[in-house]
């Protein structure tokens, strides 16, 4: 039985976030351990001095003074290493999660020896006039191929907040890739999800806040994201022989995801290798516009920011 959770946050001067962050931690209904690790990055304003107002119940990690690196990945890396629970979660410093939120999730690994990720619907929040607002970041219609392949299917259907992870996945494919100033995360959930079964829980457990700007750990200039997209994929693709991963699917969005970075401000030859894309196959393309006309019906619902009531009979 999973008696316990390694929640990890990675925090750079969010003293305006980082108390609700620990707080919608601590208090959670799980009834096994919960460890929250804070990882900082070198912050310089009052985020530490709020952490520490918490007392024993959470743990610290200041940043080595011989680190000279910045960024959420060896910040989520140092968390990685401390971490004792055998369930691993994380939580970025201005999000926070919702009630019942690791009783839920954490409950499928019980009987699961198999599993070995998990996770759930994301909102996201902004702030208007002090008032908070919300509305989903998760697509209304999930796919098996969604939860089969995170990341490489479509946007929008995993976040960092959102997962659960054993602490062995972590053993077997390793950590956060430190080289990469962006997709990162998207980099290691794709590496996990080659070797390990996941689920999906149809509920409302964390939430994204935007609109805010501040503390940002990420350089998520277009160029940066764009050249960090490719080789990820890429990368992806020489893992999927190596592996002898026999899903077409998959295949099929890795290569399209390339051709898109690569030549998507080109629009006559990337038109011309997507056309070949689709002969090699075409059943995998036939499932992408199934999927496209479902995103274009959310489109059409025009989902309105809303009060948190609204979203109750799914948290």
């Amino acid at each position: 039985m999973n008696n316990g959770i390694s929640v990890i946050i990675p925090v750079y001067n969010r003293e305006l976030f980082i108390k609700e962050a620990i707080q919608s931690v601590l208090s959670q209904d799980y009834e096994g351990i919960i460890e929250v690790l804070i990882s900082d990055d070198g912050s310089t304003d009052r985020s530490l001095i709020i952490a520490e107002s918490f007392g024993e119940k959470v743990k610290i990690l200041r940043k080595p003074k011989n680190c000279l690196t910045q960024g959420v990945s060896s910040t989520r890396n140092r968390g990685l290493r401390e971490a004792t629970q055998p369930l691993i979660s994380f939580l970025d410093s201005d999000d926070f999660y919702l009630s019942g939120h690791l009783k839920k999730i954490c409950k499928d690994f019980e009987n699961n020896a198999e599993l070995g990720f998990a996770f759930c619907r994301l909102l996201e929040v902004k702030e208007v006039n002090g008032e908070k607002i919300y509305k989903p970041w998760t697509h209304k219609k999930i796919f098996k191929g969604d939860i089969k392949n995170p990341v490489v299917s479509r946007c929008k259907i995993v976040h960092t907040n959102s997962f659960v992870f054993r602490r062995e996945v972590f053993d077997l494919v390793g950590h956060f890739n430190e080289k990469y100033p962006n997709g990162e995360d998207g980099d290691l959930w794709m590496r996990i999800s080659e070797q390990f079964k996941g689920i999906f829980c149809n509920y409302y457990g964390a939430v994204y806040r935007i609109e805010h700007g501040t503390g940002q750990l990420t350089n998520n200039t277009s160029d940066s994201i764009n050249s960090c997209n490719t080789e990820i994929f890429k990368n992806a693709v020489i893992r999927f022989h190596k592996l002898g991963l026999m899903d077409s699917y998959r295949m099929f969005e890795l290569k399209h995801q390339i051709l898109h970075n690569e030549f998507g401000s080109k629009g006559y030859v990337y038109y011309i290798r997507y056309l070949n894309l689709i002969r090699q196959y075409p059943l995998d393309f036939l499932r992408r516009i199934r999927i496209g006309f479902y995103e274009i019906l959310e489109k059409k619902e025009s989902m309105r920011w809303k009060d948190l009531r609204h979203f109750s009979e799914k948290i």
